[in-house]
């Protein structure tokens, strides 16, 4: 949850920043937050390998210390050509902490099969009200952001020293008792469809974070009536959650159940929208994005560490944050290239059709394992 507000706090106002402060261009902004995006990609990669190899709370402390430091000498010197420099040394450093943490609650999920459905909620909260006091904080100094951004990972970095137990005696000990199974070709190709179907879903999903604004926009929709749409999903990924994920017993087949029930709630946000100008469509659609987050978006890292072993389960892992990853990269310029060539409806009805053909290739994942 920390972790989350951390980041909340600075990324909704970045480009504000770098554009309207330091007087930079748009294009400039875009270099920027793609060398954030890059340095996190391969700083999630870097975190789970070394999760697999290494110790695990060193990581955690080290990653930490690299994103409190970038925070603190932005907070201090928050100026061009500094500005993006520490912004890559703190998205790289985010990136090691996130593989590492999730990395840890893999391993974990032995114990409690809720801990991706708890995380995924606690971060939402984090998220929802981070975003809400960026914009706050930013209107009184930059500097508050980057500060407080700081202090938050501070006080993550304390818990994870009191309350995080290590498990490195644990991993490498040899009387657990979970079934491993090889990591042949068939969970090979069951961790690629995983990987893939993050990649697909986060491209679409990010066209709500950008090409709907215009959509909307273009139709007389005001910008404010748009920016409550994510308001609306967090609340309401906060409320229904906790009720949603106790339909689904913790199995396999429920997981695998989820995640196809997910990506059809997903498509069908997409199929409200077209040919619309009416707010309260787009509004039922975000519902649908909030509903197909909590059944998918909680259910694939679970359905992922169900393919790995103590061994791979950082790196595994990692793959599947790096996927999501890719896919946000990709969304918005896909997107926006189909929209020109073609229009929004044919756009959106692509997308739609895309999420069903997901669902086909996800009926064939099979249980490899006995339990998790």
């Amino acid at each position: 949850m920390l972790v989350n507000m951390g980041i909340g706090l600075i990324m909704p106002v970045t480009t504000l920043y770098i554009h309207n402060v330091l007087h930079m261009s748009l294009v400039i902004a875009g270099y920027t937050l793609l060398l954030f995006s890059g340095a996190m990609a391969l700083g999630n990669l870097v975190g789970g390998r070394l999760f697999d190899k290494w110790h695990t709370k060193p990581l955690m402390y080290i990653s930490g210390m690299i994103i409190v430091a970038s925070l603190f000498l932005l907070a201090l010197y928050p100026y061009w050509p500094l500005y993006p420099i520490l912004l890559t040394l703190y998205g790289a450093g985010l990136g090691i902490l996130n593989a590492s943490v999730n990395s840890y609650l893999a391993f974990l999920q032995k114990y409690d099969a809720n801990i991706f459905n708890n995380g995924y909620w606690a971060a939402n909260i984090g998220m929802g009200l981070a975003t809400f006091l960026s914009g706050i904080l930013f209107s009184i100094n930059i500097k508050l952001v980057f500060g407080g951004s700081a202090i938050l990972f501070l006080v993550a970095l304390l818990i994870i020293k009191l309350q995080f137990v290590s498990i490195d005696t644990l991993r490498n000990s040899k009387t657990d008792t979970m079934v491993h199974s090889p990591l042949n070709k068939h969970i090979i190709g069951y961790i690629a469809l995983l990987s893939l179907t993050m990649i697909i879903i986060w491209a679409c999903y990010e066209q709500w974070n950008s090409n709907v604004s215009v959509l909307m926009t273009d139709n007389g929709i005001s910008v404010k009536k748009y920016s409550i749409l994510f308001t609306i999903s967090t609340i309401k990924i906060v409320a229904l959650q906790p009720f949603i994920v106790r339909l689904f017993p913790k199995t396999f087949n429920a997981d695998k159940l989820r995640v196809i029930l997910g990506v059809l709630t997903f498509a069908l946000s997409y199929l409200v929208i077209i040919n619309t100008d009416d707010y309260w469509r787009f509004v039922t659609g975000i519902t649908l994005v909030s509903i197909g987050e909590i059944l998918a978006l909680t259910a694939i890292p679970s359905l992922l560490n169900h393919y790995a072993t103590d061994t791979n389960r950082g790196t595994i892992q990692a793959i599947g944050s790096l996927s999501g990853s890719i896919g946000r990269a990709l969304g918005p310029l896909i997107g926006g290239f189909m929209i020109t060539s073609f229009n929004f409806n044919t756009t959106f009805f692509s997308i739609f059709i895309l999420h069903l053909v997901v669902v086909l290739s996800l009926v064939l994942l099979r249980d490899f394992k006995t339990k998790y």
